[in-house]
């Protein structure tokens, strides 16, 4: 099926199981949802809603994430059963943050805190989260954004603006690529130098951001980037695994 032949705008029709259901956050504001922000996600190829800094900041870096080839926002409603006063039975439904899936990825639920927290409430969504995730054969994480360095953080927000190609990249990026394959590595502005014969440097840097964005290019991530950072031919994303490919201090053991 055609983009253009979707549901809901550029939904697939296999996708729309997981498409975005609202949040019930208080009484007063019964289903209705409560948007933050929004970006357009070219992996996704549609508007990214998000709530709170801590997701904008997790679906960046999985824009950035060649190995994750979709996600999907609000995904799922899963039913937690709970014993009223009286004795009764009865469910309340919660909503994870995201579903992930992507290559040599099982697919993740996420749930995306601004910090650790022990209470009650949060631990019954652990368990839920989790043998609903089990059942399925899925895992479940808890994932804490906001405990990257604040290095890898600011590289996670400029590189984002360089991920959609303009049409005038596709003229340079051969050869861009060719040139730092000869040269083994080089810096940003003396890579795009190598052109000053022929276009204005300034022309081709956003080319080489979009390469390192992509990744066609590799950076140490631990490092501001700017037209001085080293970069070589070497996908630069997988740096970001220990921080989010299910491991590593940023998520919560359970």
């Amino acid at each position: 099926m055609l983009k253009e032949d979707v549901y809901f705008g550029n939904w697939q029709e296999e996708e729309m199981e997981y498409y975005p259901k609202r949040r019930v956050n208080n009484k007063i504001s019964w289903k209705i949802h409560h948007l933050m922000g929004s970006f357009y996600s070219n992996k996704m190829k549609r508007t990214i809603e998000y709530e709170s800094i801590g997701e904008c900041l997790f679906y960046y870096a999985l824009e950035l994430m060649e190995q994750v080839d979709s996600y999907y926002v609000q995904p799922l409603e899963i039913e937690i059963p709970f014993i009223k006063k009286d004795g009764d039975i009865s469910r309340w439904v919660h909503v994870p943050d995201a579903l992930v899936f992507g290559e040599g990825i099982k697919p993740t639920i996420v749930q995306i805190k601004e910090a650790p927290s022990e209470s009650e409430k949060h631990q019954i969504i652990n368990q839920a989260c989790d043998r609903y995730a089990s059942n399925k054969g899925w895992n479940y994480q808890v994932i804490y954004p906001k405990k990257l360095p604040k290095t890898v953080l600011y590289n996670i927000n400029y590189l984002n603006g360089s991920l959609k190609k303009q049409k005038r990249f596709e003229e340079w990026i051969p050869e861009i690529i060719y040139r730092l394959k000869v040269l083994g590595e080089s810096t940003v502005y003396e890579l795009s130098q190598t052109f000053s014969t022929k276009v204005n440097p300034l022309m081709i840097m956003p080319v080489i951001y979009h390469l390192i964005a992509s990744g066609k290019f590799h950076i140490d991530i631990t490092k501001k980037i700017d037209e001085n950072s080293v970069i070589k031919i070497k996908n630069f994303n997988e740096q970001l695994l220990p921080y989010l490919n299910l491991e590593g201090d940023l998520f919560e053991n359970k």
